[in-house]
């Protein structure tokens, strides 16, 4: 900055508004958050390991694992139009009031290096930030709830509509009645 030509206004208005620029700069440039198009935040956990190539004894393979997932309140999921209250009532109960952790397929990728398993992260992060974006997740996140309320209700692990099912229990007193 030249000091004769000084600006005639602030650079920065305000500290609040220096904050929020600062935050939304360090939001857009940070990958393990990606925010989709009802607002949700989402994890990105990326674990990476390193195998001998199938081709070449004397270079490695790389493998970068993505795993995405959110823990969204019920709340929340109705309030994004996720969830209709009168249509999905039965899964809402289900459900209960707490959060449903939401968690998709892990997305795998392979590179023969070092720098190509860079230059892939680099090219498809960006491209999986636009299109969570972009895309209304609506019918993924209802999947992925009806997999989580499955997964609960399996094996009377869940208690539905007040009435604990517990299987050790029910067969105890069946066979309690027939001795």
């Amino acid at each position: 900055m030249e000091f004769d030509r000084l600006p005639s206004k602030p650079v920065v208005k305000s500290l609040t508004g220096a904050q929020a620029e600062w935050e939304n700069w360090l939001f857009s440039n940070n990958f393990k958050m990606m925010r989709d198009s009802d607002g949700v935040d989402w994890r990105v956990a990326m674990t990476f390991e390193q195998l001998p190539s199938e081709l070449d004894r004397h270079k490695g393979k790389w493998i970068a694992t993505l795993q995405i997932g959110a823990d969204v309140p019920i709340a929340r999921l109705v309030e994004t139009g996720t969830l209709d209250p009168e249509q999905d009532e039965r899964l809402i109960i289900l459900a209960g009031s707490g959060t449903v952790p939401l968690r998709m397929k892990k997305l795998r990728y392979e590179a023969l290096g070092e720098n190509e398993m860079r230059e892939t992260l680099v090219r498809v992060l960006p491209e999986l930030r636009e299109n969570f974006r972009k895309t209304s997740l609506h019918e993924v996140k209802r999947s992925l709830i009806h997999r989580w309320v499955e997964g609960l209700s399996s094996f009377g692990q869940r208690e539905i509509l007040g009435v604990q099912l517990n299987l050790s229990e029910d067969f105890t007193s069946q066979i309690d009645s027939e001795t």
